[in-house]
């Protein structure tokens, strides 16, 4: 007999919360050493990934994983305790970044990273500007404008007078997306005007998985009210570090670069830094490529660039750098 497959609503170590095919959440424990391919992540599961149960026979609430089905993507984030891939996401259709013009004020490097990882991943991003009824300064609508011109969808929303709530219902209908923003930007309260109640609903699955104490450490998977639509709710990050990525094929995450970057002197072997003939920094220039995003491949090449020097060093990694993703 095939075993069921159901999908993974949040999580941690060897402890998951499983929605099965009818419908019902399950405690499971992950079989053994099964998931082998997995080794070298923080963690071994995420929201969205689909696994393979055995049900409990005697406890209906309880199961156990026996596999992973295979991903179609991953949005996740280097764990600098863990030193690993953190996996956040998966089995998405789009990554939502939430953020916001003044309160807090706007994080276009914390957006960058986002546009990255998606861009590793083949997943569209859409860009929510919410707390628009507060207003954005000039610099915020050029950064938006400049989102817009390279190829990412923006949403400018108001939770306060429902601006863009109903067009973001309709972008994420039907699909599985991650919704991404650092504390602040008002999250919590864009999803209880997509549904209401439904953070709520977020805080219920957290506890319980948790038994009772109330969660916001890690991801949450939702299904909204019309039993297609599914959103993961995940915590506010501070700032979202980037490793593991050859640094040559950086610039190729940063799609107003790509064609650039083929025109350089040096091709793949350019650092887009102060190489002499390099197309991208004449770009940059030209008005081609906006100055702030060429500063944010600037800053996320600096990380690879000395994760790889002291890589090569015995004992623990330095980390030296500045990156306040601002």
């Amino acid at each position: 007999m095939t075993p069921p497959v159901g999908v993974v609503v949040t999580g941690s170590n060897n402890s998951f919360l499983v929605e099965t095919p009818d419908g019902t959440l399950r405690r499971c424990v992950i079989k053994g050493k099964i998931l082998r391919t997995l080794e070298g992540y923080y963690n071994s599961l995420a929201p969205g990934d689909l696994v393979r149960l055995e049900p409990d026979a005697f406890r209906p609430d309880q199961g156990t994983i026996l596999g992973m089905e295979e991903r179609r993507n991953l949005f996740w984030r280097w764990n600098e305790k863990g030193k690993s891939i953190q996996a956040i996401a998966a089995n998405l259709d789009r990554v939502v970044c939430v953020s916001s013009g003044r309160l807090p004020p706007f994080r276009p490097r914390f957006v960058d990273r986002v546009a990255l990882t998606a861009e590793l991943e083949g997943l569209p991003l859409l860009i929510v500007m919410n707390k628009s009824d507060l207003g954005t300064d000039p610099e915020v609508e050029d950064r938006l404008a400049d989102y817009r011109r390279i190829g990412y969808e923006v949403l400018v929303c108001s939770v306060r007078d429902g601006r863009g709530i109903g067009e973001l219902r309709s972008r994420i209908e039907g699909g599985t997306s991650a919704f991404v923003g650092q504390s602040g930007v008002g999250k919590s309260s864009l999803l209880n005007a997509l549904e209401p109640g439904l953070d709520e609903r977020v805080g219920e699955v957290s506890e319980k998985y948790e038994r009772g104490r109330h969660t916001t450490t890690r991801s949450v998977m939702v299904t909204l009210g019309d039993g297609r639509t599914r959103i993961v709710d995940t915590p506010g990050f501070r700032r979202l570090a980037v490793r593991g990525i050859p640094r040559d094929s950086l610039v190729a995450c940063f799609p107003e670069m790509r064609n650039l970057a083929e025109a350089c002197e040096f091709g793949l072997a350019c650092g887009h830094q102060d190489e002499s003939g390099c197309r991208v920094r004449r770009g940059v220039e030209e008005g081609l490529v906006h100055p702030d995003r060429y500063e944010s491949y600037l800053r996320v090449r600096a990380e690879l660039d000395q994760t790889a020097e002291y890589a090569k060093k015995p004992g623990r990694p330095r980390r030296d750098y500045q990156d306040d993703d601002e």
